[in-house]
């Protein structure tokens, strides 16, 4: 397939056989997206059946597709049907064109077997103990027996992992302060409801971000070369495609950029969900202390971290209900039929993990958090090889999903270990869900010293 043809050819926008409809002029359906995408997705569904039409900002016309059968036919795509790099690439594509999942086929598949060894277990032990001092200073900075916005600090701490882990900086330095304020204006160019480049305008911030950024990574390429620090930078500057060649530049600026967006805000996103589910189900948040006490140490090692099984169950049950990535995209290569529909090429396919989580026919009581229904014993995760998709699928499944865990886990042990986590009386917060799903009000807690 020779993606860069498919990527000039137009979007489908002929969606009249099927059943939907797409909103309000100029803004479709994306207010109500953003707003509560499982809603939009189960009054589809009730009223339209599995596949239906929408449209997004710019007239953008897609098929919301739900259900395990078409995120497994998308995902998995056994016959390279569909394209990952067209299905974003007027979104996230703008900003971060050269990201994994802006690539496709034999490009992809070089560039993501250069980028593996980031992510094998030898490289997780070793940032272990990178993570475990910058997570112990910002606990400890947190203030006790008083609210505050865990959201907002818990994105300082893990702003402070992708200066250390990701880039190899000193997390207090000028630089990693500069950087992390160009990584947040681009980012903000991702959810802006105008995304056009008029100036001073927050889009046109963040292209410039990007471009600051991409000449900051591209001038240090050289400077990392043939050195052996462990942070990911190093190791993509070092990495070896199968010629054993450098991979370009181009290769490891894109990577970079699109990695810290994909680790840096989804593990955010994931640590105050967390928090959210372990303040409101005080059994569970025992339970994980229990577990983190019976490991009898002051830190925990990589070994003792996979031992948490309960935390673990804990992880998986917030990703189910609010999945890092609540909205997949996929552009289908040629016509395709997936469960008896008929989907022409060029179209922009819809899938959401988080309905797809709370399906009836594939979960017991999905509304409830039961965290057990990922042990052994009910693997409810497992009853469809696509029911449960918090971090993708096939080719494209996210390379830096057992990093992500781990990061989670280290801050679970220190934070519970020495506090006890208290919401506001009956709280139940609105939840926004995109570019990463979270309580708006960013999560008021209480930490109570055990």
């Amino acid at each position: 397939m020779e993606y860069s043809r498919l990527l000039q050819e137009p979007d489908n926008s002929n969606l009249d056989s099927f059943p939907g409809e797409y909103g309000i002029p100029f803004f479709g359906k994306m207010i109500q997206v953003v707003d509560d995408s499982v809603k939009l997705c189960q009054d589809h569904f009730n009223r339209f059946g599995p596949v239906s039409k929408i449209d997004l900002v710019k007239n953008q016309k897609v098929l919301l597709c739900l259900g395990p059968e078409f995120n497994e036919a998308a995902l998995f795509d056994k016959d390279e049907s569909f394209s990952s790099a067209a299905g974003y690439h007027n979104s996230l594509g703008t900003l971060y064109p050269e990201g994994m999942l802006l690539r496709d086929g034999s490009l992809h598949k070089k560039t993501r077997r250069a980028s593996q060894p980031s992510f094998k277990t030898d490289a997780l032990k070793s940032y272990v103990d990178l993570l475990l001092p910058i997570q112990q200073r910002r606990i400890e900075e947190l203030p006790v027996n008083k609210e505050f916005l865990f959201y907002d600090a818990i994105q300082q701490t893990l702003m402070d992992v992708a200066a250390r882990v990701f880039l190899g900086l000193d997390e207090t330095s000028r630089m990693a302060k500069k950087l992390n304020h160009i990584f947040t204006t681009i980012n903000k160019g991702l959810i802006t409801p105008l995304p056009y480049r008029f100036p001073f305008s927050t889009y046109s911030r963040a292209l410039k971000a990007r471009e600051r950024l991409r000449i900051y990574i591209q001038n240090n390429i050289p400077k990392r070369r043939g050195r052996d620090d462990v942070d990911m930078f190093t190791r993509y500057c070092n990495a070896k495609d199968e010629d054993g060649s450098f991979l370009d530049p181009i290769d490891i600026d894109g990577h970079i950029a699109f990695l810290m967006f994909a680790a840096f805000d989804t593990t955010t996103s994931a640590l105050t969900n967390i928090l959210y589910y372990l303040g409101t189900h005080t059994e569970w948040q025992d339970r994980v202390r229990n577990e983190i006490n019976q490991i009898g140490k002051e830190d925990l090692t990589y070994e003792d971290a996979s031992s948490m099984l309960q935390t673990e169950y804990v992880f998986n049950e917030t990703m189910r209900f609010y999945p890092s990535v609540m909205i997949l995209n996929r552009r289908t290569t040629k016509d395709i039929e997936i469960a008896g529909y008929e989907i022409p090429k060029n179209t922009i396919l819809m899938l959401s993990p988080a309905f797809t989580h709370r399906m009836t026919e594939w979960w017991s009581n999905p509304e409830t958090f039961d965290p057990l229904r990922f042990s052994p014993e009910r693997a409810e995760h497992k009853r469809h090889g696509f029911n449960y998709i918090p971090f993708g699928g096939g080719a494209h499944k996210c390379i830096g999903m057992h990093f992500a865990q781990l990061n989670a886990k280290l801050y679970l042990f220190r934070l519970l270990k020495k506090y006890r986590v208290k919401l506001r009386d009956n709280y139940n917060p609105k939840f926004m869900h995109v570019h990463l799903p979270r309580p708006k009000d960013k999560l008021p807690i209480v930490l109570e010293e055990i």
